[in-house]
């Protein structure tokens, strides 16, 4: 069994010198309009997830410093610290309950993946975007250019699969990435 290095690119010698065609620099601006529809697609997950997190660290530190601050304010022994203290707890409470909850649903894993996505999908966006408008290049490097380009899409949208959107996100990432580019939808 051969051992195949996935960043060698098989272009025949025949590819290499036929003029580039529309149908390929087209290929290329669908590639850059669907990356960056994905990308579109993960930013908008990213936004409520980061509120989130930003609210749970602030409200991690939130109870226990105005507890510190009303004891050195009224002191240890002033009435309105008893039910502040209650309030506090009650607070704490629901505080854990969240922070659990983000770690057992993976929320700085998603934010993770969803900043990886975005980063990658907007430079491959750019990209294919760039590949289909060059025309300084010879055929034969343009079209192996445009063979690691794919393959960096495949592996990219493998890892996007993992992420599970879902068909409303996908047509919202399409007409987003449709606006930007300023195309038609084939299917309306």
């Amino acid at each position: 069994s051969r051992n195949y290095n996935p960043l060698i690119i098989i272009v025949s010698s025949e590819e290499l010198h036929m003029p580039i065609e529309d149908s390929e620099r087209r290929e290329c601006n669908d590639s850059a309009l669907f990356c960056l529809g994905t990308a579109y697609i993960f930013e908008k997950r990213l936004v409520p997830l980061k509120v989130a997190m930003k609210l749970l660290v602030f409200s991690s530190l939130a109870g226990p410093l105005s507890i510190g601050a009303l004891v050195i304010s009224v002191g240890s022994d002033g009435k309105i610290l008893e039910p502040a203290l209650y309030f506090a707890a009650f607070l704490s409470f629901i505080q854990i309950l969240v922070s659990l909850w983000s770690t057992v649903s993976g929320w700085q894993l998603n934010i993770s993946s969803y900043q990886t996505s975005v980063i990658e999908n907007h430079i491959l966006s750019d990209e294919f975007k760039q590949l289909a408008n060059r025309t300084n290049i010879s055929d034969a490097k343009w079209r192996i250019e445009k063979e690691l380009l794919e393959t960096k899409g495949v592996h990219r949208k493998r890892e996007d699969l993992k992420l599970h959107a879902s068909d409303e996100e996908m047509r919202m990432g399409m007409r987003f990435a449709l606006r930007f580019f300023e195309r038609a939808c084939a299917g309306c």
